[in-house]
């Protein structure tokens, strides 16, 4: 493990902030992010809730990335970040993942191989200074009036 982020939200808060006309919160989701919590509010619960899940995976993504750059400035700046190029998805049995779009996925993927370059260099390959396996384990939830995700980045050298 080289990365861990939590982040905990007050649905009614977010909700209210997904709501205000001008706010960053009308591009923060995908498309398929707005869907598939369409279709889990039809099954419990409402839109907002299940929003404040996939936001909560967003900045816990982030924090890890971040506790995985420690000691280095993140090379994507809050205001620069395209949110939508971390996309939540969940396989049919609803288990969450990450898909990282570019050019952030190439972003995140040079800026922890130099990082492990440095400290781990067995875990990263030769041919393109990559590490050889990077995943993103991915919970959230939410119960009452929160929501709460943590993401783990593992990486491995097989």
């Amino acid at each position: 493990m080289v990365g861990l982020g939590t982040d905990l939200v007050e649905i009614a808060g977010f909700a209210e902030q997904l709501h205000t006309p001008g706010t960053a919160f009308s591009e923060v989701f995908t498309s398929a992010e707005r869907r598939a919590a369409q279709r889990k509010a039809a099954q419990s619960g409402c839109v907002e809730q299940h929003l404040a899940a996939r936001w909560s995976v967003k900045e816990s993504f982030i924090k890890a990335w971040s506790a995985a750059l420690f000691g280095r400035e993140n090379p994507v700046s809050a205001e620069k970040l395209r949110w939508q190029d971390i996309e939540v998805v969940a396989d049919q049995w609803g288990r969450p993942s990450l898909i990282l779009h570019e050019p952030l996925a190439s972003i995140v993927q040079r800026s922890i191989a130099e990082v492990l370059g440095e400290r781990f260099p067995s875990l990263v390959t030769a041919r393109r200074g990559a590490p050889s396996c990077v995943q993103w384990h991915v919970s959230m939830s939410h119960d009452g009036a929160y929501a709460t995700a943590t993401v783990i980045a593992e990486v491995s050298g097989k």
